[in-house]
C-alpha cells in the first residue's frame, strides 16, 4: 500500500470511528418509534417540504404502494398528512405535521448538539485545521457529486 492509499485508509477509518462517536446511547434511538423506511420517508419530507407518493417512491427507490403504505402507517402515528397538490387536484402529496417536524429537528439538534460537545474539546489551532479539512472534504464532495444540494 503507498503512502496515499495509506492516509486515505486512516481517514475513512477515523470518520468511522467519529461518525460511531456520534449515535449516542442506543436508548436515544429507541425514543424514535419508527421504522427505518419511515424514517426515510419522513427525512425526504423533511428535506423536500412535500411530496407526492411518486417523488417519494423515486427518493426512496421503491414502488408507489409500498410508499403508500409506509405514509399510511405514519398519518396513523399522526407524523404525516396527506393533501391535494396545489397545482393538480388529483395528485395527493405527504406533508410532515408538526409531530413529524419536530421528531426530525429533534435528532437533528441531538446529532448537531453532540458534534459540538465534541469540537468545544479542540483547541483554536485544531479548530482552524478541522475547517480547513471540513472545506477540502466538502469541495472534493461537489466534484464527486456535482448535482448534491449543499444546505
Amino acid at each position: 500500500m503507498n503512502e496515499r492509499d495509506r492516509i486515505i485508509s486512516d481517514i475513512i477509518e477515523s470518520t468511522h470511528q467519529f461518525i460511531r462517536s456520534l449515535r449516542g446511547k442506543p436508548s436515544e434511538w429507541f425514543e424514535v418509534n419508527v421504522t427505518i423506511a419511515q424514517w426515510k420517508t419522513l427525512l425526504v419530507l423533511y428535506e423536500k417540504g412535500h411530496a407526492s407518493m411518486g417523488e417519494l417512491a423515486e427518493a426512496l427507490d421503491t414502488g408507489v404502494s409500498t410508499v403508500t403504505g409506509i405514509v399510511d402507517r405514519l398519518v396513523d402515528h399522526g407524523l404525516v398528512v396527506r393533501e391535494e397538490d396545489r397545482h393538480d387536484r388529483r395528485v395527493v402529496v405527504g406533508r410532515l405535521t408538526t409531530a413529524g417536524q419536530e421528531l426530525v429537528e429533534n435528532v437533528y439538534v441531538s446529532h448537531r448538539d453532540r458534534i459540538k460537545l465534541i469540537l468545544e474539546q479542540l483547541t483554536l489551532d485544531e479548530l482552524q485545521l478541522v475547517i480547513q479539512a471540513s472545506q477540502a472534504l466538502c469541495a472534493a464532495a461537489q466534484r464527486v457529486y456535482p448535482t448534491a444540494v449543499a444546505s
